[in-house]
């Protein structure tokens, strides 16, 4: 989405906004690593990723590094 500037302005927050919809209604929540600050972490990823500097494979670790299924208590 944020490569693709579907939009003439706001495609870097348009992404920002589908990724954490998509994972939270996916029924999973993004966590930071090592103390990193999680929505400047996001918005560094998706800046690479929308220009190109960053290989899909890369993107795909660092989500998997970050996505978790948040814990569900039963009480």
């Amino acid at each position: 989405m944020a490569s693709n500037h579907g939009f003439a302005d706001g495609n870097k927050r348009t992404t920002l906004l589908l990724v954490h919809t998509l994972i939270t209604n996916s029924g999973y929540q993004l966590r930071a690593l090592n103390n990193e600050d999680l929505e400047q972490a996001l918005e560094d990823i998706i800046v690479a990723g929308a220009s190109r500097e960053t290989p899909l494979q890369q993107l795909t670790e660092w989500f998997q590094l970050r996505v978790e299924r948040p814990n569900k208590s039963l009480f």
